[in-house]
């Protein structure tokens, strides 16, 4: 029997690479973190998303077990606007001050040490560097060589997988459609959440949020280029 942990946020991202675990392996375990987040109604959406995934898909029965790890005080290590109510705006060094120094690194060794006795030697997860925010934790040299440091401190053999590494936000809307069609299309819309700013009042054509921030105009961007590209009738 197969086994993966998916380092799983409930957005768009981790929830088309929980799809992609779903098809690929037989049981897949889940970790969500609360860093303090000011879009902590993520935690709540990735809950939700569990439950209904375990009830409404071909995939029912093969998420083996979900846990929600709480980092307390990285609020206090450096000022973002991830983990503070500061306006969202791009620094001197071009990267948006939502950068979290450190979260993907973190995330990935506590995920690690979560799959360490429970003969789980997969580790996935959504981060991409195609059209992405600029994150460098993100980037694929990032995680081989964290992949590396990790088998080395605990001499195991995880291989982490990065399925939406190289895709692009259209890219990755078309991959959640072959996985689940129609669907699974709808359900992203519906009940992931990706806006920074924890908008979950305006629902429009690609999801909640409020169309302003990074992260939605992400989203949002590849959505349109997804139906444009692919003809999809936009009314899923």
């Amino acid at each position: 029997m197969t086994k993966a942990l998916l380092l799983f946020s409930g957005g768009q991202d981790s929830t088309t690479a929980l799809a992609w675990s779903l098809k690929k392996f037989d049981e897949v375990f889940l970790i969500s973190f609360d860093y303090g987040q000011r879009h902590l109604i993520e935690i709540k959406s990735s809950a939700i998303i569990i439950k209904k995934i375990k009830k409404s898909f071909t995939w029912k029965g093969r998420i083996a077990k979900s846990y929600i790890y709480k980092i307390n005080n990285i609020n206090n290590f450096n000022k973002n606007a991830l983990t503070s109510t500061a306006n969202i705006s791009i620094k001197k060094n071009k990267l948006p001050n939502t950068f979290v120094p450190g979260r993907n690194l973190i995330f990935y060794t506590i995920g690690a040490a979560y799959a360490y006795d429970k003969k789980i030697n997969n580790i996935v997860s959504g981060v991409c560097q195609t059209d992405y925010s600029g994150y460098p934790d993100c980037r694929n040299e990032t995680i081989t060589s964290l992949e590396n440091a990790i088998n080395l401190g605990m001499e195991k053999k995880y291989l982490f997988h990065t399925p939406l590494m190289w895709k692009t936000k259209s890219e990755i809307w078309k991959m959640a459609y072959n996985l689940g069609g129609k669907k699974l299309l709808n359900f992203i819309k519906i009940n992931t959440h990706t806006c920074y700013k924890g908008n979950r009042k305006n629902l429009f054509d690609w999801g909640y949020g409020c169309n302003k921030c990074p992260a939605c105009e992400l989203r949002s961007n590849g959505w349109f280029n997804f139906i444009k590209e692919n003809k999809i009738n936009e009314k899923i």
